[in-house]
């Protein structure tokens, strides 16, 4: 069996992705790309190349340059969005910091979750359990962005099931559990 070892390129691969990971909503050009991020004009050209073919990313040409910009209608770099904005958030503590406080369900929602973030986006979270005193500040610097944590017990829960069927449904439709299952509602309980 053949083992897979991260090379200086697929570090490099990764660096590049992340830059459109997040930089989502930025045309860059192919020269300022290389300045961007440290790799020669080559490299540059050899991956943007790549990301093109595999539709993370969409050319164009604006006179004489070659734009980029990440491909937020494909599916896939979407999920790869996702993938590193959860990463973040493992790398972050938060989970660990959460499963301490014996929360039941921990999940993850909204853009974020979406892979429709942006640089100004914060992180949003429910949060089902019996403490509601859970300081989050540390997140915050950690995970470079704002966070917003919506608190419930879960007798609060099945009242937003009823009474605010719009941000029940988002959450569940959408949301990514951290901890726990995706906290669904029996109307028959």
């Amino acid at each position: 069996m053949k083992k897979y070892n991260i090379d200086k390129g697929n570090a490099l691969g990764l660096k590049v992705l992340e830059w459109f990971v997040d930089n989502s909503y930025e045309e860059v050009y192919l020269r300022n790309f290389g300045r961007k991020l440290d790799i020669s004009p080559n490299s540059a050209q050899r991956f943007l190349n790549l990301f093109v073919r595999e539709k993370f990313t969409r050319e164009f040409k604006k006179g004489n340059l070659r734009y980029f910009k990440a491909n937020l209608d494909s599916i896939t770099f979407r999920q790869i969005k996702i993938t590193f904005s959860l990463k973040k958030i493992e790398n972050s503590g938060v989970i660990e910091h959460f499963k301490e406080k014996n929360v039941s369900n921990f999940l993850l929602f909204g853009s974020v979750a979406n892979g429709l973030d942006d640089k100004n986006s914060d992180f949003d979270f429910v949060c089902i359990g019996p403490n509601k005193d859970i300081t989050i500040h540390q997140f915050e610097k950690k995970l470079g962005r704002q966070v917003q944590i919506h608190f419930f017990t879960w007798a609060e829960w099945k009242k937003q099931a009823i009474n605010n069927r719009a941000f029940y449904y988002d959450v569940i439709k959408d949301g990514i559990s951290l901890i726990g299952e995706k906290p669904v509602i029996n109307y028959n309980d």
